[in-house]
């Protein structure tokens, strides 16, 4: 099990306690490896396009498992940067930069790439997208219920240390 501080320090909160909590504890069951809990903060729609929650959950683990296989490992998660939260089509959406630090063969890297977040019942609860680097013109095609003023970073990534 990964040990790591579980903190809100290093992103901008935002003033919805329930998006700020949900994130830590989706960011916490990513990093213990319970792919299990991480799926119930992914967004429904994600699920829907990989077949359901338990496929969703066998992609993951496997994904990982061969990350993991060819030497690399997922050693720490930060946001920063939040955006507004934006309103549209009854939904709540939120864009912050995910930090995902890498142990690699080459070394550790820090990638950064947009998260958003999404309320379907006025903020009380969140479910979380990865734009897995993917520009906003692909996202806006996928989920077209995506405000289009929403912010959608292109990725970067780094070496660290």
């Amino acid at each position: 099990m990964l040990a790591f501080a579980f903190t809100l320090n290093g992103f901008a909160q935002t003033e919805n306690k329930n998006l700020n909590q949900q994130l830590q504890e989706m960011k916490g069951y990513f990093l213990a490896e319970d792919y299990q809990s991480f799926a119930n903060y992914t967004y429904p729609k994600i699920l829907e396009m990989m077949g359901g929650k338990a496929n969703m959950v066998s992609a993951t683990k496997q994904a990982m498992e061969q990350m993991k296989s060819q030497g690399f490992e997922v050693v720490g998660l930060r946001f920063k940067d939040g955006s507004k939260v934006l309103k549209h089509d009854g939904e709540m959406q939120y864009s912050l930069l995910q930090v995902m630090t890498m142990q690699t063969p080459q070394g550790k890297v820090e990638a950064e790439y947009t998260l958003i977040a999404i309320s379907e019942d006025g903020g009380d609860n969140w479910t979380f997208m990865d734009t897995s680097n993917k520009p906003k013109a692909t996202m806006l095609k996928y989920f077209p219920n995506l405000h289009p003023d929403i912010d959608i970073q292109p990725a970067t990534q780094k070496m660290v240390e």
